[in-house]
């Protein structure tokens, strides 16, 4: 994970890893997450978290956060649905890391 974050993600992540502590038994976990990760690594984990709530992913379904991820071999690979909803968000301007990525959608598609 870099650390080189712009500030779009770093506002959502911040976000992110707000809503996530507000639940006490996700709030022990990331706590305990920090003093093995980096803040970055484990506030992207608290997006995916947030994201599969908002959204009421299924087990089978990739978060928006997930919707291109970077192989091993350094190639990247983008999910379909969930690289479609990273599209739309990058495209208005937001972060891929919105922990409640539809909200923040219409939100940003009314304003327009």
């Amino acid at each position: 994970m870099t650390t080189d974050l712009d500030k779009i993600d770093r506002e959502a992540l911040t976000r992110a890893m707000s809503i996530a502590m507000r639940d006490p038994a996700r709030a022990g976990q990331l706590t305990e997450m920090l003093t093995e990760r980096p803040w970055e690594r484990v506030a992207v984990f608290a997006a995916y978290c947030c994201q599969i709530e908002s959204l009421r992913l299924r087990p089978f379904d990739e978060a928006p956060c997930h919707g291109y991820l970077r192989e091993g071999d350094g190639s990247i690979t983008r999910h379909p649905k969930a690289g479609r909803m990273a599209d739309k968000l990058i495209e208005l301007g937001l972060s891929v890391y919105e922990p409640e990525p539809a909200t923040a959608l219409k939100r940003k598609s009314a304003a327009r």
